[in-house]
């Protein structure tokens, strides 16, 4: 039986745990845009890149914004709505709404 001496094995445990940890924390691309921090025309071309984009639009807050119709889901509408980035109060983002004939904003 080939067994491992208790040094070896408490490193190869050590090594373990900081594969785990290095997995868990370097995930950087799983961040949010944050459109706070975008100018309205860097919002507009990572929607228009992507298709959609699901961007930061406050502190506990975000959305998921298309380029167009073709990325909303069946049964769902295109509306225009503004958003705040960096550099204006108002910068035009599509969103998919669910279609409802009888809701007035």
């Amino acid at each position: 039986m080939n067994r491992l001496s208790a040094a070896a094995a408490r490193k190869l445990t050590a090594f373990g745990m900081g594969l785990t940890v290095l997995a868990l924390t370097a995930q950087p691309s799983l961040a949010r845009p944050d459109a706070r921090a975008m100018t309205c025309g860097q919002v507009q071309a990572t929607i228009a890149q992507q298709g959609a984009a699901v961007l930061t639009t406050g502190q506990h807050t975000f959305e998921r914004y298309v380029k167009n119709r073709n990325f909303c889901q069946h049964g769902e509408v295109l509306r225009t709505e503004t958003i705040v980035t960096r550099d204006t109060n108002r910068c035009p983002v599509n969103k998919c709404i669910q279609f409802s004939p009888f809701h007035f904003d």
